[in-house]
């Protein structure tokens, strides 16, 4: 198996090796060499990026513990290769804030992580309970203040595990390295880390969800919480200054416009039904009434069907859309079921119901609609 640099210096951005293999593949080449620094996509982490004698490493993996190095060109006896360290580097801050919170998580509540997961945009841990808005926002403040503490992270592969108290999410077959954050956590754990919890940076708990059995964190560290915040902050400024409100305002300013809104929805709902009752009140008693719009909310579509209905014999249908894609009631004095049936027959259709009415959701033509219940 190919020495692993990353092992001994996560740091180091440039290396000599050897080819061992070169193989050509469908699209590209699978080489191995003596020694890389280049870490392959493992434990949930993606793989590093860089060039073997300036040819790009498209991809990284390690199958039967041997590290492949895939490429678009071939390559033999001795390369120069230096990996991407701004991507390598945004990785270890991640990967060590996760350690951080995975530690503080088993220390503070006892859950174990079942999860982790490092991509390019998402970094996502799960453990096996449950935490609430309360004990996040405590977990989050006692991770930073495990950075502001800089605390030694120690990699190493120890002669005796057993002297160990670590964790591990899955069964180890080889030798076991453990990463060490003395107080917070003690975990096997094959990637490159930062040498102390400063240069994590910070750590930024983004949300939280339920999952299976327990939660789903989702966070940043380090530069890609600065990105973060960055991105954010420039949304606060853009809302303060459009609300002409101070940021620190933004939530009271935002709840009065949420309330001015839904008054105005309000009113305007009343003002439509109110239009709905007068045009009602001048329609004649007839067979059925077949109504297309493209204006009416939910609860007014339901208004509506109900003035109508009395005056019907036979059925109402009001459908509201426009562009061949329409949201129906269809209320029937027989069984709604038999037109809607009479619908299927001819359009993508999404919904369904009882006797005295259906409704959902049709692709179809108005003209064509109108023919099919108009002629049932």
């Amino acid at each position: 198996m190919a020495i692993k640099l990353y092992d001994k210096d996560a740091y180091q951005t440039i290396f000599e090796a050897q080819v061992i293999t070169c193989t050509k593949r469908e699209n590209d080449y699978d080489i191995v060499l003596d020694q890389t620094l280049f870490f392959p996509e493992e434990g949930g982490q993606t793989c590093d990026h860089g060039t073997l004698n300036d040819v790009e490493v498209i991809d990284v993996q390690i199958t039967n513990q041997e590290i492949h190095h895939y490429t678009n060109a071939p390559l033999s006896g001795s390369v120069k290769g230096k990996i991407d360290f701004n991507y390598r580097y945004n990785n270890m801050q991640n990967h060590s804030g996760e350690h951080v919170l995975s530690g503080l998580v088993k220390s503070m509540f006892g859950f174990d992580n079942s999860g982790f997961h490092l991509s390019d945009h998402e970094i996502t841990t799960d453990y096996n309970g449950f935490l609430n808005e309360q004990q996040l926002q405590i977990l989050e403040a006692k991770a930073n203040e495990v950075i502001l503490n800089n605390k030694v992270i120690h990699c190493f592969y120890p002669e005796d595990a057993d002297l160990y108290d670590y964790r591990s999410k899955k069964e180890i077959n080889e030798a076991i390295r453990l990463v060490e954050i003395e107080g917070v956590d003690c975990c096997a754990c094959c990637a490159p880390h930062v040498r102390s919890t400063s240069e994590i940076g910070m750590i930024k708990i983004l949300k939280a969800m339920k999952h299976k059995n327990g939660i789903r964190l989702y966070f940043v560290c380090g530069h890609r919480a600065f990105v973060d915040y960055q991105a954010k902050h420039i949304q606060a400024i853009n809302i303060s200054q459009k609300l002409s409100l101070p940021p620190d305002d933004l939530v009271k300013g935002i709840d009065q416009l949420l309330n001015e809104n839904n008054q105005l929805k309000q009113e305007l709902s009343n003002l439509k039904k109110q239009i709905i009752d007068q045009q009602v009140q001048s329609l004649p008693q007839q067979d059925h009434y077949l109504i297309f719009t493209n204006d009416l909310d939910r609860s007014l579509q339901q208004y509506y069907l109900n003035q109508l209905f009395p005056l019907c014999s036979n059925y109402v249908a009001i459908f509201v859309g426009k562009d061949d894609n329409y949201r129906f009631m269809i209320a029937s004095n027989n069984d709604s079921r038999e037109l809607l049936n009479k619908l299927k027959g001819h359009f993508e259709i999404k919904g369904g119901g009882k006797a005295n009415m259906v409704q959902g959701q049709i692709k179809g033509n108005q003209k064509t609609i109108q023919d099919i219940l108009e002629n049932n």
